[in-house]
């Protein structure tokens, strides 16, 4: 299963983002809510930070055999940090909760910008599953 599709950066676009991962992910038996929390937070970065705002960037999500994968690509340069916010500090704290509900997350630089990852693991006869019921998305 895959799922891909190219957003206008605007803030708007992250509702977009939250309902298209669900539509994509409906039936999967993982936790979605945290999926679509940590896709939120990839392309909140991608539209506050690195991508210009007459832009697009690129939401990808797929399912194999033993994970779901995500990737926001966009076309800034600067990668994402790993930050330690103090309790009085009103933001920062993305990329901590990416690293907590995830199995793993990283950046990976493109001739054109960057791309901001995350994987989870999962149990691979849930995952063929769902592909077999035609409930992961297209």
């Amino acid at each position: 299963m895959s799922a891909a599709r190219d957003f206008a950066s605007r803030p708007e676009s992250v509702s977009e983002v939250r309902a298209f991962t669900q539509d994509a992910l409906a039936g999967l038996d993982l936790a979605v809510d945290d999926i679509v929390l940590c896709v939120s937070e990839l392309v909140t970065n991608a539209v506050r930070h690195s991508t210009a705002h007459d832009g697009t960037f690129h939401l990808d999500i797929r399912v194999d055999r033993d994970k779901l994968r995500v990737e926001c690509h966009d076309c800034g340069s600067k990668k994402p940090t790993l930050l330690t916010p103090s309790d009085a500090d009103e933001g920062g704290r993305g990329l901590l909760l990416v690293q907590a509900l995830t199995s793993r997350w990283g950046v990976g630089s493109r001739p054109a910008g960057k791309c901001v990852w995350f994987e989870i693991d999962g149990d691979p006869s849930v995952l063929q599953g769902c592909r077999r019921a035609g409930r992961v998305g297209s």
